[in-house]
Formats: C-alpha cells, structure tokens, sequence
C-alpha cells in the first residue's frame, strides 16, 4: 500500500509539469527508475521500499535553483 501511495504521488508530480519542454521537445520532468531497497519502520513493522525516482531538469521561477521532487510520504 506504501508503494502505490509512493507511485501515485509520482504520478501526480509528473501530470504537474508534463507540459514543460526542453529546446528539443523532450520533457523535462521524467521517471528516472526506483532508489536502492530500503528499510522503513512503521507502525505495523519494518518493511523495504523501493522508492520512485523523478529526474527534473526544471528551474524554479522564484529561487532560479533546478526544481527536485520531494517526496511527502518517506523521508530522502
């Protein structure tokens, strides 16, 4: 339940700037694989996680710092 709360929030990050486009066409905001198996202790147990990975080539307008996703749900 864990990881398709962790895909869903992706896909939600990702639906956000789908229309944001390099000089070539190619998105900017892309899926970029899963991080390491980890282990994340929660109320019912341990348990190992493979986290969504988001590439985002994106700036932000107000910091002109690249954009990173920051996932809500587990920490970095």
């Amino acid at each position: 339940m864990l990881a398709m709360a962790l895909e869903a929030e992706v896909d939600s990050y990702l639906a956000s700037f789908a229309d944001e486009r390099d000089d070539d066409g190619r998105r900017l905001v892309v899926r970029n694989g899963h991080a390491k198996a980890r282990s994340v202790t929660t109320s019912a147990g341990a348990i190992e996680i493979e986290a969504p990975r988001v590439n985002d080539k994106g700036v932000d307008d107000t910091t002109g710092h690249r954009r990173r996703f920051k996932s809500s749900i587990i920490a970095p």
